[in-house]
């Protein structure tokens, strides 16, 4: 069940990098700008951070689209068996 949860964690990372990054664009003040530049970075460094642990743990195949492809149906396959109980 950790995958779920890591696939989660990153997709959430990944919102928060854009998040930031609009907001970025938005702001006029240097002072804000300066604050989200830095919470950009730290958003960032968190969705290497998560990656990377998902890579290392193959649950994210991040270099190889058909590995990832493969690994995606089987989970997928898993859980229709799960669920024909």
């Amino acid at each position: 069940m950790l995958l779920p949860i890591a696939a989660d964690l990153l997709l959430s990372a990944k919102n928060g990098v854009r998040t930031y990054a609009v907001a970025l664009t938005e702001t006029a003040t240097p002072e804000v700008r300066k604050v989200l530049k830095k919470q950009v970075d730290e958003a960032i460094e968190l969705h290497e951070k998560i990656a990377q642990y998902m890579i290392d743990n193959e649950m994210y195949h991040a270099y190889d689209v058909e590995e990832q492809v493969n690994h995606d149906l089987n989970k997928a396959d898993k859980a229709l068996e799960l669920a024909k109980g």
